[in-house]
């Protein structure tokens, strides 16, 4: 049987600056497939979860993600309704 990886409390934004959440969010904003490969080997599941929500948030949201470094308002404010509302998980 497998063991549950290693959990931590994160923020929100700590989660959609990750490369993997912006990845999925911008790949879904293109209407492109999802990479079942993209984060393999084991060692990544962190960033599948994360590659999965961004690509969650950009299905249902259509504004901008970041505005240079930074993740936007609007899109955190997004991001909140979604999770609170289950719409992502």
């Amino acid at each position: 049987m497998a063991s549950q990886i290693k959990t931590t409390l994160s923020t929100l934004k700590s989660t959609m600056i990750r490369a993997a959440f912006v990845r999925g969010f911008k790949e879904a904003r293109k209407g492109l497939p999802m990479d079942y490969d993209c984060y393999g080997g084991g060692h990544e599941t962190n960033a599948r979860w994360q590659y999965e929500r961004g690509r969650q948030l950009g299905c249902i949201y259509f504004g901008e993600l970041k505005r240079g470094a930074r993740v936007t308002y609007a899109a955190e404010q997004a991001m909140q309704t979604a999770i609170y509302n289950q719409w992502i998980r």
